[in-house]
């Protein structure tokens, strides 16, 4: 008789489930991510009990589902596209963020729910799914459309910081650390995570490409990269995800970034179906009891009625952002109708900050987030189209709503940056990175014997030796840049007249 190290007839049955699902609701106009939840729930304690949301297949997928989501999501946001997004962008995008996550923060605490609680609803309610709209967009043939664009950037730019948000909550809750503290350790290490991967990624890339290797091994290598990247945010008291994110980030920086993007992208697809199937599992599910609690009519239609009224406040929040702040970055009228539309139907991002913050909370709060982010979906999802096609009546409703003009101010004679300051700028920033690299080290330093790594020879010779490699690069730029900025300013003094 055969023994299965891995359930394969278990895995088997679930992607055959969660794909017959998928194709079902996508035939009714909606997003697969519903089919895949609702197999899951289906499969689960609720009705089969063919999984249970403890399951190591269930948690071991699903964890590392989540970890190419947010790998695939770094290599898809670039560095220059990011910086050159322009002042509309972050500008909007911060202030839309502020309303809607501070509505959602209000009524949380209004209603008795803890400020943590409340945060994660918060950044729920601004996490509109950036596939969807993008899906949307060209189906429509709006991609020439200036405020479909606009809104697509603001997507993608408040995916990012609802990363950085959601890795900050996570992290927080786990103790480690003060406010501060937590936030400079996050900055550390995404600013080294990234220069890290960023050039040994290029060394290993070159290296490939001069001894005719494929795109396959840099793709293995790229994974590999991400998981100990991940894993050392871990060590650090920081959530994985950030490990993740920014080391994606950086390899999309490198010339594989893309080839490398198309080859996890079926890994994203199939551990993604288990992440989603996983979410599905839990929904209503006691941990202390280990067993589903549906709560009775009344209070089910109350949790309804209660995710679409944050729902109506979500939609409503992103066309009052829009509308009294748009004016100051170029969008009004008909544009401003159409990307405050564009913000509203949540997403695949709401599963993930549910699956991961759901282990921070306690009682009965633990209980309703899972429900609340899937029925927080499905209601946006549904008002989307509606409100779409009503564009006119929004106008209408909104344009009543006075917006803040502001006057365009004159443009300046923009000044070249002085050569100096260039090199001080240079320098500043190289040595700023060897810093966060001797902080990394000696964290490191303390903290890897105790998970159990091996360290070769000694752990001071390692850590010196690490620390060489990583920091020597921008150490010498920085001292360069040091040099050229002196040699700048004694040859500016020479010919200074006395």
């Amino acid at each position: 008789m055969v023994t299965e190290t891995l359930p394969l007839t278990t895995i088997g049955i679930v992607i055959i489930i969660a794909t017959v699902f998928s194709i079902f609701i996508r035939k009714l106009g909606q997003n697969e991510v519903i089919g895949f939840i609702l197999a899951g729930f289906l499969l689960g304690p609720f009705a089969m009990n063919f999984l249970n949301p403890t399951d190591p297949l269930v948690t071991g997928f699903a964890e590392l589902g989540l970890f190419v989501l947010l790998f695939y999501l770094g290599i898809e946001l670039s560095l220059k596209e990011f910086l050159s997004a322009g002042k509309t962008i972050f500008g909007l995008a911060a202030i839309d963020m502020a309303i809607t996550t501070g509505a959602g923060v209000a009524i949380m605490l209004l209603l008795g729910h803890s400020l943590l609680f409340a945060v994660i609803v918060g950044i729920m309610m601004f996490s509109t799914s950036t596939a969807i709209i993008g899906k949307f967009i060209i189906n429509k043939g709006l991609m020439q459309n200036i405020a479909a664009k606009t809104a697509l950037s603001i997507l993608i730019l408040q995916d990012f910081l609802g990363i950085l948000l959601l890795v900050f909550v996570t992290s927080l809750s786990k103790e480690s650390g003060s406010v501060t503290g937590l936030a400079i350790a996050s900055v550390v290490f995404a600013v080294s995570a990234f220069y890290a991967v960023f050039h040994l990624s290029k060394l290993v890339e070159n290296w490939l490409k001069k001894n005719d290797f494929g795109h396959t091994e840099m793709t293995l290598y790229a994974i590999g990269v991400g998981l100990i990247v991940a894993t050392l945010a871990s060590i650090l008291g920081l959530s994985t995800a950030i490990g993740a994110y920014f080391a994606g980030f950086a390899l999309s920086e490198t010339e594989s970034g893309e080839r490398v993007k198309k080859d996890v992208g079926f890994l994203r697809d199939f551990f993604l179906v288990f992440f989603f199937v996983g979410f599905g599992t839990a929904l209503f599910y006691d941990y202390a009891a280990k067993a589903v609690v549906i709560p009775g009519l009344s209070e089910l239609l109350g949790l309804m009625l209660f995710a679409g009224s944050l729902g109506v406040v979500a939609i409503t929040a992103h066309s009052i952002a829009v509308r009294i702040f748009g004016p100051w970055f170029g969008v009004a009228g008909e544009d401003a109708t159409l990307m405050s539309i564009l913000l509203a139907p949540l997403g695949e991002f709401v599963v993930i900050i549910a699956t991961v913050t759901i282990v921070v909370l306690k009682g009965a709060e633990a209980k309703l987030l899972g429900p609340l982010a899937f029925l927080l979906i499905i209601i946006t999802l549904l008002i989307f189209q509606p409100l779409y096609n009503a564009r006119q009546l929004h106008q209408k409703v909104f344009g009543l709503i006075p917006s803040m003009q502001m006057a365009k101010p004159k443009k300046a004679e923009e000044k070249e940056e002085s050569y100096v300051k260039k090199q001080a700028k240079d320098a500043i920033l190289n040595f700023f990175v060897v810093v966060c690299f001797a902080w990394i080290t000696v964290i490191l330093y303390e903290e890897l014997p105790r998970f159990g790594v091996p360290i070769v020879y000694s752990r001071e010779a390692t850590a010196a030796l690490l620390f060489v490699f990583f920091a020597s690069v921008p150490f010498f730029k920085g001292a360069r840049a040091v040099k050229r900025m002196l040699k700048e300013m004694l040859a500016k003094r020479k010919t200074a007249p006395n």
